[in-house]
């Protein structure tokens, strides 16, 4: 296959320089945990295939590095690695984030099909990320995060080495950011640039094989953080004024406050019809045994299925969030309730899709239709069983603007408290899956 060269590369060769001086240090560390990994997998080789087992040590290697980190300088460094060891000089933009175009030999369209996934994780462990492996089983924190981009990887290797052929080009994305970045930084490489406009795309991700979210929804993450001023510290001299006690009214003031502002958000009715939905995801506040507390947070999730309300109920949010302290402190210590600091960050985004179900029950017409038949298609042929499962998927921030979008998993198994867990066997079958699916959108046949 040959390499594009159509399109503004955003990065300056100072920038690029910096990048694989980084990598030539990292580059020695990478060909040790390779050989082990790959040393690891021989017992488990005759219930895969060469590819799925490269696949998996990619995986296991990209998870062992920590994140999420500033634009995932070190995840993008080893896949740079393994660009560069394919002949693949790839752009990368200001946010960091990794695009690749690979060039058909004779394009069918010229219109590429775009497969993204994200690089980072938010359940990297110092110790759990170590991956372990058995007969059967791949384990380690964060591992299913990652599957991703090891599959865009074997994606890379077998078009260049030719073993897999598409009728029209393939362009592949590492967002450096989380795909639901309330900003859309991990698409700005494909909006920005027409010649990226894809005629679909497929995102990829680890779990669950066989799962396609077709009634999309819509969800807002919002992080309130509260805080009360630091009293004066006492000077070092004897004759220094001692800090005042914290009166009793106002000792938990911080936890009072977070308390009722939950309270007040959960006692709202979003809509007549129950298609919004409020959760509580995480509330903590406190400074150990014998100190007031003096900062909380408070996570909440809003979900649903039509975009409408979703504002609304996000806006309501905002609105009681900056006005918690006001409202929730009690007549005797409104005069400390000055005291507490408010700050209201959205920290996820994802619209409710092309293909949610109100879009479908109206009879309007979407751009998912015909992928999601093509989706169902190879699965059937690959004897995939099919779940139409509901939820949030990035891949409608694409949708929504126009390009036929869906989410795919490439393997069986389940996200664990402190580790994921990975059916070896199941990734041969995902990646024959998205390999099908890249010769269908292409125009190619087995």
């Amino acid at each position: 296959m040959k390499i594009g060269q159509s399109g503004h590369n955003n990065v300056s060769l100072v920038q690029m320089n910096v990048f694989f001086r980084f990598i030539n240090k990292l580059v020695p560390h990478l060909n040790t945990l390779s050989g082990k990994a790959i040393k690891a997998l021989s017992p488990v080789r005759s219930a895969s295939s060469p590819l799925a087992d490269r696949l998996l040590a990619d995986a296991l290697r990209l998870a062992e590095i920590p994140s999420p980190t500033h634009q995932e300088e070190q995840r993008a460094a080893f896949i740079l690695e393994r660009l560069a060891n394919l002949g693949i000089v790839p752009q990368m933009d200001d946010h960091g984030n990794i695009l690749v175009r690979i060039v058909a030999h004779s394009p069918q369209d010229i219109q590429a099909l775009l497969l993204f996934s994200d690089m980072g994780s938010k359940h990297w462990h110092p110790l759990e990320s170590l991956t372990r492996l058995d007969a059967r089983y791949a384990r380690g924190a964060g591992l299913a995060d990652i599957l991703g981009c090891a599959a865009l990887l074997s994606v890379a290797e077998s078009l260049m080495e030719n073993r897999l052929q598409s009728g029209r080009d393939v362009v592949l994305l590492f967002a450096a950011g989380s795909l639901d970045d309330p900003e859309g930084r991990a698409f700005f490489s494909i909006s920005d640039n027409p010649s990226h406009f894809p005629c679909a795309a497929i995102g990829i991700r680890g779990l669950t094989l066989g799962s396609v979210i077709t009634n999309t929804q819509g969800i807002y993450r919002i992080r309130v953080s509260m805080g009360r001023e630091q009293a004066e510290t006492a000077k070092d001299d004897e004759d220094g004024p001692d800090i005042p006690p914290e009166k009793p009214e106002t000792a938990n003031l911080v936890v009072d406050t977070l308390i009722g502002t939950a309270r007040k958000l959960s006692g709202i009715t979003w809509d007549s019809k129950g298609t919004t939905r409020f959760y509580i995801r995480r509330i903590e506040a406190g400074a150990g045994f014998g100190r007031a507390p003096r900062e909380g947070i408070l996570e909440i999730e809003l979900e649903s299925s039509d975009g409408a309300q979703l504002e609304m109920a996000m806006n309501t949010v905002l609105a009681t969030a900056k006005a918690s302290a006001q409202a929730s402190a009690t007549a005797s210590a409104q005069a400390a309730a000055s005291e507490i600091k408010t700050e209201v960050n959205i920290t996820s985004f994802i619209p409710v899709g092309d293909y949610s179900e109100g879009a479908r029950r109206a009879g309007e017409e979407n751009n998912n239709s015909e992928l999601f038949k093509i989706i169902r298609g190879v699965m059937k042929d690959l004897h995939i069983r099919l779940r139409e499962e509901n939820g949030a998927d990035p891949s409608a921030i694409l949708s929504n603007r126009g390009i036929p979008s869906f989410s795919i998993g490439i393997a069986q198994g389940w996200e664990g408290l402190n580790s994921d867990t990975i059916d070896i066997a199941s990734i041969e079958k995902g990646r024959q899956l998205i390999e099908a699916l890249i010769k269908k959108m292409g125009g190619l046949h087995e």
